[in-house]
This record gives C-alpha cells, sequence and structure tokens, in this order.
C-alpha cells in the first residue's frame, strides 16, 4: 500500500486509534503498524501511542503530479506525458537507465518522494528523509560526441544554482564537480550516468538531489555536514513548485550543452 494513502488518512495533530486508523486504510494492525514505524525510520514525523495511537505531528508536502505537469507543458522540450512521480522507487537514475524502449526515452522525468537506494558519485549512497527533499532524474538522448559530455555536470549545476538561489539569494557555491554547497555544507547533488546505444545517440541520465528538510541525524549518516534548503529559504517554497522549476532548468541547460559545449557557462564557472 503506498505510504501517501496512509499519511492522507492520518489527521495532523491529532491522535487517532489503531482500530480506526487500519479501518480507514483497510490494513490490520499488525501491517499497519509496520508501515508506520517504517515511516518514522525515514523522516516522518508521527508520534505513537500505545493507549492513543497514531498523530501526525507536521503537515506532509507531498509533490503534486499534475501541477507538474503543468508546468511542464510551458517547456517545448519536455512531454509532459513522460513524467511520472513515484512514492518510492530503488534510484530514479537507474530506473531511467533501465528504460526499454530509446523512442521513449528522452525527455522523461522520474522524480520520487523516497529512494531505496539512492546513488551518488563512486558508489556512495543518497541519503534523504521521505516526502522531505527533492530527488528526481531526467532522460536525454545525446547526438554528439561522447567527448563533449566533459562538463555537462557543471552546466547542469549553474542551470540547478540558478534556480535555488530564488530562494537562498547569493551564497551559493558549485564543489566540483557535482555539488552545491551554502556555508560549507551541502545543499545538493548531481550524477551524471551516460551510456551508448550501439551505432545511434547516447543515452544520458541528470539525477539531482535537494536537501530540503532533513533531520540533525543525516548528517552523522552521510559523515559531512548538511544544509536544508528550508533553514535558509528566503521566501516560502512547496516542493512540487521547486521540482517542476529545477526539471525546466535542467532541459534548457541540457539542450544548449548539446548546441554549444560549455562555453557559454564558462564565465558564470570562473566566477
Amino acid at each position: 500500500m503506498p505510504h501517501r494513502h496512509l499519511l492522507k488518512q492520518m489527521p495532523l495533530a491529532q491522535w487517532i486509534n489503531a482500530a480506526d486508523l487500519a479501518q480507514r486504510t483497510c490494513l490490520d494492525q499488525r501491517t499497519l503498524d509496520h508501515h508506520v514505524h517504517t515511516l518514522i525510520k525515514d523522516g516522518v514525523a508521527i508520534g505513537c501511542c500505545k493507549r492513543r495511537g497514531y498523530c501526525l505531528l507536521e503537515a506532509v508536502d507531498f509533490i503534486d503530479q499534475g501541477k507538474l505537469i503543468d508546468m511542464l507543458k510551458a517547456s517545448p522540450l519536455l512531454r509532459p506525458e513522460r513524467l511520472e512521480v513515484l512514492d518510492e522507487v530503488d534510484s530514479t537514475n537507474t530506473r531511467l537507465l533501465g528504460w526499454p524502449e530509446l523512442s521513449g526515452f528522452h525527455g522523461r522525468a522520474c522524480v520520487t518522494e523516497f529512494q531505496t537506494a539512492g546513488r551518488g558519485r563512486h558508489g556512495k549512497r543518497w541519503h534523504g528523509a521521505r516526502y522531505r527533499n527533492v530527488m528526481l532524474s531526467l532522460a536525454w538522448q545525446w547526438s554528439g560526441s561522447f567527448d563533449l559530455v566533459t562538463g555537462l555536470s557543471l552546466s547542469i549545476g549553474l542551470a540547478v544554482a540558478r534556480v535555488l538561489s530564488q530562494w537562498t539569494g547569493p551564497g551559493l557555491q558549485l564543489k566540483w564537480p557535482n555539488d552545491i554547497m551554502f556555508s560549507g555544507g551541502k545543499l545538493a547533488g548531481i550524477l551524471i550516468d551516460v551510456t551508448p546505444t550501439g551505432d545511434g545517440p547516447f543515452r544520458v541520465v541528470v539525477g539531482l538531489g535537494v536537501n530540503v528538510c532533513n533531520s540533525p541525524h543525516l548528517e552523522q549518516v552521510v559523515d559531512q555536514r548538511v544544509i536544508n534548503l528550508q533553514d535558509i529559504a528566503i521566501r516560502s517554497m512547496s516542493r512540487t513548485q521547486l521540482t517542476g522549476e529545477l526539471i525546466l532548468a535542467m532541459a534548457l541547460a541540457l539542450e544548449r550543452f548539446e548546441k554549444l559545449g560549455f562555453a557559454p557557462d564558462q564565465v558564470a564557472w570562473n566566477q
């Protein structure tokens, strides 16, 4: 059962006994308890009390697929019908890399609320709380030379930083080759996978993770300083709006990079 459905049946800041919640979700109480504790382990703020039941302690900002589709319709580079928003996946990059049909690959976007095996560079894991971050990948069919892919992560990083700066103001820095930093902490990371397709174009998958609202415990897991966008934002935000703007910016950066390479971004990178 999708965790999203369970959370939508749980009232905010009000206790609901286990029997009532089990009836709402059509789960037996043992299965319900298992799902709730999985959500808590993955970073969702839920109160549990044997006598009172369960309580959603903080509102959950779900990513809205319908609103995302409306945003992507504004771009001639993207096909909104190739967008999927998943409650959970092993890895958004892995999912797109395994897409079986080349004809439906280009411009496909995979957004998820949680990754069970999120990937970073050099085989590292990407960790992020459920329903609290931005985790997505964008697929692109690359018709240019494989050698020209060098520098793509920097161009994507600059495009992502421009979007994030709408919420952070000045202070973002790119750490070569794939991290976006703020005040010495990691705000976002980029992972690019490139695979050949015989004599045809390359498959490029650009993965992006943005730390929006993780718990302090995450720093102990990843052994580095983490910055949450929510903690430094200068204006209110929704994850849906942020996700849509990032996908649009990444698509534009990919299209431009394929035609012009890194040259247009060289000045911005030097700064």
